[in-house]
């Protein structure tokens, strides 16, 4: 017979407070080099050109996205194999996981590739990205949700 534990020790709140704030500048800065590459590029006689601040956008969204690759790694070592026995909130968790291991791949393929791989990468990069602020406010939510009862 399996027994499910029931974990009622939230997650610390120093490693939520790190983890929404890596991960919320993480997607706006993100959302901000979209708007930046795709609204705002500069127009000249040859032709467009990449916004002058998009570098500097990408360059914090990188160095942030060290930050959240460590945090996935905490995240799953003490939050996610600790809880995955409790059976609560594991659909919402592993879109949620499974789309911090897309993004994580997809950026390493934008580094290192070129032509169509990169352009799929790039592809996959945007939308998964842009959802994965959905997942997280899902898999928050269903776990607020589920703590009051409803």
């Amino acid at each position: 017979m399996v027994t499910v534990a029931k974990i009622t020790v939230p997650m610390p709140r120093m490693l939520r407070a790190a983890l929404w704030s890596v991960f919320a500048a993480l997607w706006g800065s993100g959302c901000a080099w979209l708007v930046l590459h795709f609204g705002f590029a500069t127009r000249t006689p040859f032709g467009p050109l990449p916004n002058p601040w998009e570098a500097t956008v990408l360059e914090i969204h990188g160095l942030l996205a060290v930050a959240a690759v460590f945090l996935v790694g905490w995240i799953f070592g003490s939050h996610v194999l600790e809880r995955w026995a409790a059976g609560r909130n594991r659909k919402s968790g592993l879109m949620l996981g499974v789309s911090a291991a897309v993004l994580i791949v997809s950026g390493y393929m934008l580094y290192y590739t070129t032509d169509r791989l990169q352009a799929g990468a790039a592809a996959c990069h945007e939308i998964v990205g842009v959802l994965g602020a959905v997942f997280a406010i899902a898999h928050w939510r269903y776990r607020d949700l589920m703590s009051r009862g409803r």
